[in-house]
């Protein structure tokens, strides 16, 4: 993940949680205090979704982006209880951030295996 972090202008941090919203691992910019604060908003979402009936719906729902006046959370739901919350300042090139986040996927599924 520091990978995609590092080549995509604009990124703020990411962390890896537990559907239970618990980070597993996580990596900021220096100037970036508000990731756990963002991932525990996002983790009780995606929780509250998988918890109440909606896995179905999710299981074909891979990415989810969600935008915000000063930033943009993107959202990579994992099959294992896992996702991703990558944070990017509005005018990062999201779509290039899709792009990275979608080639290292496989990596990032071997590592929770």
């Amino acid at each position: 993940m520091r990978g995609v972090f590092d080549r995509v202008d604009g990124a703020c941090g990411w962390a890896f949680l537990a559907d239970d919203g618990e980070i597993v691992f996580r990596h900021t910019s220096d100037d970036f205090e508000t990731l756990p604060l963002l991932a525990a908003y996002h983790g009780i979402t995606v929780g509250n979704y998988r918890r109440f009936g909606l896995r179905d719906l999710l299981g074909n729902i891979r990415t989810i982006v969600c935008a915000y006046d000063e930033a943009i959370c993107v959202l990579k739901l994992f099959p294992e209880s896992y996702f991703l919350v990558f944070v990017l300042k509005r005018e990062a090139n999201v779509g290039y951030a899709l792009w990275l986040l979608d080639q290292a996927m496989p990596a990032l599924l071997k590592e929770i295996e």
